[in-house]
């Protein structure tokens, strides 16, 4: 569309590649706990999940607050576990067209997620490089996030295209004279690639 050749796509993950609903987790947390799900949506909004998502704590801490706020022990597995139960079956769809678009272009995730998304990944899938919050100290849509990863990937900010399913983070990327598509369906997404001559 620019004539500029893509060198790196970028997906985010939780609600492209990676399909959440934020309930399947609160339903998860009454399970185990057998509070209520007012309660469950009170734990979950706790500073605890920006922090963890900034890289500021970890499994860890997520199970010492769990034990905290519901008198329940659990384990740091289990709080990661607990965590991951917010996402629904991968969009393998997706996965493919990222495989294939590795014959093209760098592909790689740009997310706001603390590294334990990456249990949730189809087995042998990757992205390679892989952005989370909780290694760049950042989240989307912070200008300080875009350039983190700007800089690690060390192209021209044309070269870049990015997906992403809130709007915000889109506009984000193209502020910064990045390439990016707002993402609402997988179809809608392959059209969109198609007008770039990709995969």
């Amino acid at each position: 569309m620019t004539g500029v050749a893509i060198r790196a796509v970028l997906f985010d993950l939780g609600g492209v590649l990676l399909p959440f609903d934020p309930e399947r987790r609160i339903a998860a947390l009454v399970e185990r706990t057998g509070a209520s799900a007012a309660a469950a949506r009170a734990f979950m909004a706790l500073d605890l999940h920006r922090r963890l998502d900034l890289g500021e704590a970890t499994e860890f801490d997520v199970a010492a607050e769990f034990t905290a706020f519901f008198g329940s022990r659990i384990s740091p597995v289990e709080a990661a576990d607990l965590l991951c139960s917010v996402f629904e079956p991968p969009n393998r769809e997706l996965w493919a067209l990222a495989n294939r678009l590795r014959r093209r272009a760098v592909v790689g995730g740009f997310s706001d997620n603390p590294s334990l998304v990456v249990q949730v990944f189809p087995d042998d899938a990757f992205l390679e490089p892989l952005f989370l919050s909780c290694e760049i100290g950042a989240c989307k849509p912070s200008d300080a996030a875009f350039a983190a990863v700007e800089a690690a990937l060390g192209l021209a900010a044309q070269q870049i295209l990015f997906i992403d399913d809130t709007l915000a983070n889109v506009e984000a990327a193209r502020a910064r004279g990045w390439d990016a598509i707002h993402f609402t369906a997988n179809a809608a997404l392959m059209a969109e690639l198609a007008r770039r001559g990709l995969p």
